[in-house]
């Protein structure tokens, strides 16, 4: 059994923010959060975007845990790896947009600016034996994974294990996509990342999430909460329940049940009934994937696809570069799909800067889910 801590908090003020994870932490036993620890605090920074976005974890709350984390005696290291290339000069680009470098400046916490990597061994591997990762991330004597509830196209929802796949590090994201191309492989790779990160602490930015086309182009939705947890699948049981999903609605939720992996969570605070948001408008989300039709004679009717609005794009390019099946070509600066090589993942939707890729459903997909 797993404990969930559910806090109600529907703003991003510092003073409460603490307050609410000090009492929350409290409440849990963390002995790896001990004084002298080098703890990496691994937010959401998907790309580029300011935190009143709610594209990635809120800085108030990444500032909160570290000082909570430093008035323990830990050193505490904030990193992440974007999609895209990694470089020191993307990430402080990427550091100062989303707002990780005022508050690592006021929480006295460090930037991790190293691109160096480290090859580690995965232990019970669902789909890998073998891992690349930060180097900060293998150095470390703990993770606390603090993520964002977001609906997102390819896994339908994205929380404290999916936000560890940000420890892969820049491009080798797409060298994953491509070598896992089906849901359930891709997913039982996050689990395989999940499993060697161990984060000793799940943390879920819900104050204000992400509905619709998540996770970087839909809308920001007030949920007016916090979950904390020493296990981020019970964190994620949680998270995806505020937003109205299931355990079986969700690949990785699904697949860690079907492993053994799945702890029961004992929910502490406030009650999840109370603080769920039933109307929640979630992501497009592959309709065979989700074991409605998957009978591969009637797969291309019901297909979700990718599409890009010509109006909204820039032609930067972004979406072929990170194409797992190089099924985008530039023609006239403008994206064109090649449908039998797109596998969809939707890194092009996920990664475009400015929204301009969307996925199209067929009309009859809402009937059904």
């Amino acid at each position: 059994m797993a404990t969930v801590i559910l806090k109600r908090c529907h703003e991003y003020d510092a003073a409460r923010l603490q307050a609410l994870l000090g009492e929350a932490m409290e409440s849990l036993d963390l002995p790896a959060l001990r004084p002298g620890a080098n703890i990496l605090l691994k937010p959401n920074l998907l790309m580029r975007r300011e935190p009143d976005r709610h594209t990635t974890t809120h800085p108030a709350v990444v500032e909160a845990l570290a000082r909570l984390l430093a008035e323990r005696g830990c050193r505490v290291t904030i990193a992440d790896s974007p999609g895209g290339p990694f470089t020191a000069g993307l990430l402080r680009g990427l550091y100062e947009s989303t707002g990780m470098q005022a508050a690592a400046r006021r929480a006295g916490a460090e930037l991790n600016f190293s691109t160096e990597s480290a090859d580690v061994e995965v232990p019970n591997p669902c789909r890998t034996h073998m891992l690349t990762v930060l180097r900060c991330a293998a150095e470390a004597d703990a993770i606390v994974s603090v993520g964002k509830i977001k609906t997102h196209g390819l896994t339908a929802y994205t929380g404290a294990v999916k936000n560890l796949f940000g420890l892969v590090p820049g491009m080798l994201k797409i060298d994953y996509h491509a070598r896992f191309p089906d849901i359930d492989d891709f997913c039982g790779a996050l689990l395989d990342i999940a499993g060697w990160a161990k984060p000793c602490l799940s943390v879920l930015d819900g104050i204000v999430g992400m509905e619709g086309k998540g996770p970087s182009g839909g809308t920001p939705r007030r949920i007016g909460a916090l979950v904390v947890s020493d296990d981020p699948h019970a964190a994620d049981v949680v998270g995806a329940a505020l937003i109205g999903l299931a355990v079986e609605e969700v690949p990785t939720l699904r697949l860690a049940r079907e492993k053994g992996l799945l702890p029961v969570p004992l929910v502490l605070g406030e009650s999840v009934e109370d603080l769920a948001v039933p109307d929640f408008r979630r992501a497009p989300v592959e309709i065979t994937r989700r074991g409605i039709l998957t009978d591969k004679r009637f797969a291309r009717l019901v297909r979700s696809h990718p599409c890009v609005h010509r109006e909204k794009c820039v032609g930067c390019g972004i979406c072929q570069r990170s194409c797992p099946a190089q099924a985008i070509e530039l023609r006239g600066g403008v994206p064109h799909f090649d449908y039998k090589r797109c596998i969809r993942c939707y890194c092009c939707q996920e990664l475009c800067p400015q929204t301009a890729v969307d996925v199209f459903q067929p009309f009859f997909m809402k009937w059904l889910r």
